[in-house]
């Protein structure tokens, strides 16, 4: 995971600053970049978020199944984990469209 982390926050910091030298003319400016760096940032967060996302549900999931608590609290718990880590994944990725898309010249 560290290796794959490491591989796409690179590409995506490569993408980032070549697709950013397209702004950064005084004539004007082919309307097709927008999409492609829209789509291009929407791409990379799934890749930067999903599998690392899917890798702490899993964890969770093995912790929580080792308490020693009843079954149904266990799946109450994980479940609870699931929808909370669904909602910031979901804040967090507005917030990475308005940060890097959003303020954009």
């Amino acid at each position: 995971m560290f290796v794959y982390g490491l591989v796409v926050q690179l590409s995506f910091l490569a993408f980032f600053f070549g697709m950013s030298r397209y702004f950064r003319t005084s004539d004007s400016v082919n309307r097709d970049y927008y999409d492609v760096f829209g789509n291009g940032l929407a791409i990379f967060y799934l890749l930067m978020v999903v599998p690392f996302v899917v890798a702490l549900w899993v964890q969770v999931y093995k912790g929580v199944w080792r308490l020693e608590i009843g079954k149904f609290s266990k799946i109450i718990m994980v479940v609870l984990f699931v929808l909370v880590t669904l909602v910031v994944a979901f804040v967090g990725f507005y917030a990475h469209i308005l940060f890097y898309y959003g303020f954009a010249p």
